[in-house]
């Protein structure tokens, strides 16, 4: 009755594995420490890319002579891949038992029953309520993703999180709240709202809502100290928004918007909605209303069609803009979107030579932002040991930014006021002067 969970892909992903953690622990279950020590194993999966989807099979391939050596040992493919595989995953890899789509986790106690009694499992319904498998006691943990709204009605032409994750669902804004409300009484002091579109939040729900008015009634929950939230359309960016995330003290000036192009032809390929200019102004708008907001982005390169000058332009913004930080990423034709069937397919060769240049230029322009506040005394709360330097803390500052620095492991959990001393692409190295 132990369980071993291995988590792939985007935050999403991370809280689902939670909310599967919490549900096996109900159910009588304990954490292993690895696969080898459990008798449920979970890979909660994420294709929105070839590469994790790859690391998936890899990952299944390397667990086959577990199952061999213990064949009660129940191997379960959870999230995204199940959603797009479905049963082909059985045919690809014959000793997993279960196949769970990123909506029917919350009926993993039942599925065990039926594993258990010889069955093979595969859910893929996209339909259930967004809240079931939310409920009861959270841990008392730092930090907390709390999805708020599951699925994109979207349909940028490259991407397949629509078609595994489903529609626009969003939670009552009451039982957010009350999820909130648990998580600060068990000492959490940041929250991240979650959701694949998360500026869609509440246009689903009866008589309407919006990001906007959560984050007002959130920001009155005692005991959280910041709420961040994660990912953003940039078309739905409005007036409101930027009001409520200058104006409450407690949400933080973090906007990650994904641009993917700066080219106005590839952005119509790509179905995003919007121009460059507008994205432009857009971020114009939210450093003269918030000069110090840390605006992140995701950005592709390799697009179908994109030409030596598309990709230049881009550059250009993306040097014009000036973002804190980026994810980029060459395109991965996912099966099934539309840019996958594309014409002038870039060959992925160019596509690796212009991502490196693209990395090169966001670490540019990291490390010129950052060195800005060198010297600047400024609060962090302290996440903990530092993953390179274990003689090192680490902690964010409100707009995201990652700050290492020498100290006690009695700060964990604290705020720490802390002079940063030298900046670097990922952040800074900094000292401590109080807490």
């Amino acid at each position: 009755m132990r369980y071993f969970i291995q988590t792939y892909g985007c935050q999403m992903n991370e809280a689902d594995s939670e909310a599967m953690a919490r549900l096996l622990e109900g159910a009588g279950y304990e954490a292993a420490a690895g696969a080898e020590e459990a008798s449920v194993i979970i890979l909660n999966t994420c294709c929105v890319r070839e590469k994790p989807e790859q690391k998936v099979y890899s990952r299944l391939g390397e667990l086959r002579p577990l199952k061999e050596r213990c064949p009660e040992a129940l191997i379960i493919v959870a999230g995204c891949l199940a959603q797009k595989e479905g049963t082909a995953l059985f045919q690809r890899a014959p000793h997993v038992d279960m196949v769970v789509g990123t909506r029917q986790f919350h009926h993993l106690e039942k599925f065990l029953h039926s594993c258990h009694a010889g069955k093979r499992i595969c859910a893929l319904g996209l339909e259930d309520d967004p809240s079931v498998g939310r409920q009861g006691e959270w841990k008392a943990n730092l930090k907390a993703f709390v999805p708020i709204i599951l699925g994109c009605n979207n349909h940028c032409t490259y991407c397949i999180v629509p078609s595994v994750r489903g529609r626009e669902k969003s939670r009552p804004a009451q039982e957010i709240k009350r999820e909130v409300e648990a998580l600060a009484a068990g000492g959490c002091k940041e929250i991240t709202l979650l959701g694949q579109n998360v500026l869609a939040y509440g246009r689903d729900l009866p008589g309407g809502g919006d990001l906007a008015a959560l984050l007002e009634m959130l920001n009155e929950v005692e005991g959280i100290q910041r709420i961040r939230f994660t990912t953003a359309h940039p078309r739905d960016v409005n007036e409101r928004l930027l009001e409520a995330v200058a104006d409450l003290p407690r949400v933080c000036e973090h906007f990650h918007l994904p641009i993917q192009a700066g080219h106005d032809r590839l952005l119509r390929a790509m179905g995003r909605g919007y121009s460059a200019a507008y994205y432009l102004a857009m971020t114009e708008k939210i450093r003269v209303k918030m000069p110090e907001a840390a605006i992140t982005t995701d950005i592709m390169v390799g697009f179908p069609g994109e030409t030596e000058a598309e990709f230049a332009a881009s550059l250009e913004l993306y040097r014009r803009i000036g973002f804190d930080q980026a994810f980029t990423f060459a395109f991965s034709p996912r099966p099934g979107t539309p840019a996958a069937a594309m014409e002038k397919q870039v060959p992925q060769s160019l596509r690796q030579a212009r991502l490196a240049r693209l990395i090169e230029l966001t670490k540019d322009c990291a490390l010129s932002i950052n060195s800005t506040w060198v010297g600047r005394e400024e609060e962090v709360l302290v996440e903990g040991v530092s993953e390179k330097d274990s003689s090192r803390l680490a902690g964010r500052l409100r707009n995201n930014k990652l700050v290492v620095f020498p100290g006690t492991r009695d700060l964990v959990g604290r705020f720490a006021s802390v002079r940063l001393t030298r900046a670097h692409p990922w952040g800074f190295t900094g000292e401590l002067r109080r807490c």
